[in-house]
């Protein structure tokens, strides 16, 4: 897809600004995240979608796994870092799979046990693992720069159903949101900036607009909810009037 050529002489030539622009969507990723968490464990309810989380979890997996390919093969400082910066973000999935394991069932799963839920989320975890794989035998996308876009992208796609089947925004923040969208604009700054002709293509060029515009608005929608009291408890769920309350809570 791209020449890493060009990519490692840019990090070397533009180094500060570069550095500006990822370390900034760093810490936006990382409020957007902890706000996640923090919403999940207050409200009881899943925050980032399964979806989302399965294949956050992994893109970051591929990155921490391939330690040796930047450390020792590679041994470039910029991709170093941003080994750090992932195992951070991974830790965070981590922490999202434990919450949804804790949470979920109610959601998705009432009938059955909670032994059953945990083995869902695992099964599911390393099947999109498994699939992510094999898609980066496909993309090529040796340093793992173009392939975050999408990660960015699918969140509205899967978050909107979300909120849409529980009529509700409980466990939502425009903060998480709004953080994407800027996170976006300093991805695609970057990128395209600095990168070269294959992240200049009008292609990723409205894949970034179509995230920003999309996950802007859904923040600003999340906002609308909270405001007008549309955060409480969901006003649906599988099967929920016939599961005695004792077995939600086994």
């Amino acid at each position: 897809m791209y020449d890493t050529r060009l990519i490692l002489d840019a990090l070397d030539k533009h180094t500060i600004p570069i550095m500006v622009g990822f370390g900034l969507a760093m810490v936006l990723q990382t409020i957007a995240m902890v706000t996640a968490v923090v919403m999940t464990r207050r409200e009881g309810w899943i925050s980032i979608p399964l979806p989302c989380t399965f294949l956050w979890f992994a893109h970051d997996l591929g990155v921490v796994v391939r330690f040796d390919t930047w450390f020792h093969r590679l041994h470039h400082w910029f991709f170093e870092l941003f080994w750090v910066g992932l195992l951070s973000a991974l830790l965070l999935e981590c922490v999202f799979l434990a919450q949804a394991m804790k949470f979920g069932r109610k959601e998705y799963l009432p009938r059955g046990t909670q032994a059953q839920w945990n083995a869902l989320v695992l099964a599911g975890t390393a099947l999109t693992v498994v699939c992510w794989e094999y898609l980066k035998t496909v993309w090529d996308d040796p340093l793992y720069q173009a392939l975050a876009a999408v990660t960015l992208y699918l969140i509205p796609l899967a978050v909107v159903p979300l909120v849409l089947r529980r009529r509700s925004a409980i466990a939502q923040s425009p903060v998480i949101y709004g953080c994407f969208a800027a996170m976006v604009v300093l991805w695609w700054a970057v990128t395209a900036g600095a990168y070269g002709p294959a992240f200049r293509t009008w292609q990723y060029l409205l894949l970034g607009v179509a995230a920003f515009v999309a996950l802007s608005a859904l923040a600003w929608w999340i906002h609308r909810l909270r405001r007008d009291g549309r955060a409480g408890e969901p006003a649906w769920t599988p099967d929920s009037a016939d599961v005695p309350e004792q077995a939600l809570r086994r």
